[in-house]
């Protein structure tokens, strides 16, 4: 499962190429196989790799976790 938060995907030429012939050809069924192999994949593969940062909380401030002792 993917986070939800911004995340950079590097497409590469040949996907590019891709991405225009399905674009021009309105081909749906193309359009969402490329998705989920040069979108998706590609973030899920990022995100797993990606090191938690000690400021990762959550949304709760580094301060007030300290202060719990946590």
């Amino acid at each position: 499962m993917i986070e939800a938060r911004k995340t950079a995907v590097a497409l590469e030429e040949g996907e590019l190429i891709e991405l225009a012939r399905i674009v021009i050809d309105r081909d749906e069924k193309e359009a969402l196989r490329f998705l989920k192999k040069s979108v998706y994949d590609k973030v899920a593969k990022a995100q797993r790799g990606r090191l938690k940062s000690h400021l990762d909380t959550g949304g709760e401030s580094p301060v007030e976790i300290f202060k719990k002792g946590g």
